[in-house]
């Protein structure tokens, strides 16, 4: 399953050395180790033992570039990234790579690596196989999660081992995001993955063995660059379907920290002596209609929904209080969020009702296709009550995560409306190439038009920060008047973790790096 219901599309460790300017011409360098957000642990660090985690899906190794959400805890311990973004600043902090340069135009990109970083099977990494796995992320077959940006690339050289220059066919100034998603695999080995058997990273952790359905084993790798802050001697990740039974596995001990639980759970086990929270990534949940559709052909009808909305009631009921009423699909921190845009649809059930009256609308049944979970239900039920307050009948169609997820790559939801949750924590640049309710080509609620396209190529080739703020202002104000996707909330992926563990940086994009994580006890 992608990342886009869970989390988002739908990422490390402390940093020592921050980088410049996101877009600055001048040359940007990072320590060996990144941030991306952390817990806040008050037990002493302490070296040694097994940390057992358990999370809600299954690892697919072969998914490693898709970033499908079994691999949330997996995949950035044993491999990693060129880059991370931080989740607060919005720069990219080096991991892989050592220090990078990005044109003021945003069309050429140098990077230098590391020197001496090693794969566990002792293959040392080059610029040549940076080169290669880009190629398989440009590859539609691979299906990666930022495989529109890579696209961007127009040419790939490498200066020896350890440099390489990208050049962009037009100004990405959001090509961070892609090294963001974009963990990298050894080339030689690649056709092994899938397997389970032969995952060959360059992190903290060794792929040691994995039991499809059961768990997964990572032991500590004695070669990495930095072994003597790699606290844990092992991993062990267990795949526990059930939601309610990662809470009773936490809770009896059996388990040292939980992900993929729901909000409530969450944040009740939370607030239990022994307990804290730890919150990763974002995601974005919109009311969407196909534009096709009658009533909602309408533009005013769509509008009228969103007024109709208790936004507030699902961050409380359904949330915990953990989430943001927002009409914006971006992340509160990000350039050109506006506080005002994002209360345009406040709960107005009286404005709700004149409008549909003015549309001549009463009394319509519609279908809403939304995903068969206790929080997508829970949501749901609000939205139904809302609307039959304002004389709309909202039936729904709820679907495995397998049928929902084919329905929305053939972009045929086979409903006027849906309920559904994307990540939003790249940039607006990314997110309006990538999340299919925002794509100006192929859209999911089938809206398109000549000024819409206009507004999301601007967005994309904002490189400056003033550019940024007015392209994301702009997007904002057509987006919400044209009400096809407006978010009724956003809120973080949260997971719980007992206070005897330490060090668990989340990153922006949902994944957790357990790479300098202790046990205190």
């Amino acid at each position: 399953m992608s990342l886009k219901w869970p989390t988002l599309r739908h990422r490390l460790v402390a940093v020592t050395a921050a980088c410049a300017a996101l877009f600055s011409v001048a040359a940007c360098s990072a320590a060996n180790q990144n941030t991306a957000g952390s817990d806040a642990s008050e037990n002493p660090v302490r070296d040694g033992g097994t940390l057992v985690v358990a999370q809600t899906s299954d690892v697919d190794p072969g998914s490693f570039l898709k970033t499908s959400f079994g691999n949330l805890l997996a995949g950035y311990q044993v491999l990693e990234p060129l880059m991370v973004v931080d989740p607060d600043s919005g720069k990219p902090v080096g991991v892989l790579a050592k220090s990078w340069k990005l044109a003021a135009d945003a069309k050429i990109l140098d990077i230098t690596l590391h020197d001496g970083v090693t794969f566990h099977s002792g293959h040392k990494l080059t610029a040549q196989d940076v080169i290669a796995i880009l190629k398989k992320v440009q590859d539609p077959a691979t299906g990666a999660a930022n495989q529109a940006i890579a696209a961007q690339i127009s040419s790939m050289k490498a200066d020896g081992n350890d440099k390489l220059t990208l050049t962009f066919s037009k100004p990405t100034p959001n090509i961070f995001d892609l090294f963001d998603t974009m963990p990298i695999l050894n080339p030689d080995s690649y056709v092994d993955y899938a397997g389970g058997k032969n995952v060959d990273g360059t992190g903290r952790f060794v792929w040691k063995s994995w039991t499809p359905g059961g768990k997964v084993e990572l032991t500590k790798y004695a070669g990495y660059r930095d072994a003597k802050n790699t606290h844990l001697d092992k991993i062990e990740i267990n795949s526990i379907n059930d939601p309610t039974a990662i809470v009773s596995a936490i809770r009896s001990g059996r388990v040292d920290y939980g992900v993929g639980m729901p909000a409530l759970d969450a944040r009740s086990l939370s607030e239990q002596p022994g307990y804290s929270l730890v919150e990763s990534g974002g995601t974005a949940i919109p009311l969407a209609l196909d534009v096709t559709k009658a009533p909602f052909d309408d533009k005013t009808v769509r509008q009228a929904v969103q007024y109709a909305i208790d936004r507030d009631r699902i961050v409380t009921q359904v949330e915990g209080g953990q989430a943001e009423a927002t009409d914006l699909p971006w992340r509160k921190s990000t350039v050109g969020y506006d506080a005002t845009q994002a209360k345009q649809y406040t709960y107005k059930p009286g404005k709700a009702k004149e409008m549909l009256a003015k549309a001549g609308v009463t009394g319509t049944t519609f279908d809403v296709v939304t995903l068969n979970t206790p929080e997508a239900t829970a949501i749901f039920q609000i939205v139904k009550n809302n609307l039959a307050a304002v004389g709309l009948d909202a039936k729904a169609v709820m679907l495995s995560a397998t049928e929902y997820d084919e329905r929305i790559a053939q972009r045929d939801m086979q409903a006027p409306a849906v309920l559904m949750l994307n990540g939003n924590a790249l940039s607006p640049a990314s997110q309006v190439v990538s999340r299919p309710e925002l794509l100006a080509d192929d859209n999911l609620l089938r809206f398109r038009s000549e000024k819409y396209t206009a507004i999301v190529g601007k967005v994309t080739a904002a490189a400056s920060e003033d550019a940024q703020k007015s392209a994301v202002h702009d997007y904002n104000a057509y987006f919400l008047d044209q009400a096809f996707a407006v978010p009724l909330i956003t809120r973080p992926v949260l997971t719980v973790r007992s206070t005897s563990v330490g060090g668990i940086k989340a990153m922006r994009s949902g994944f957790l790096d357990l790479g300098q994580a202790w046990l205190s006890s």
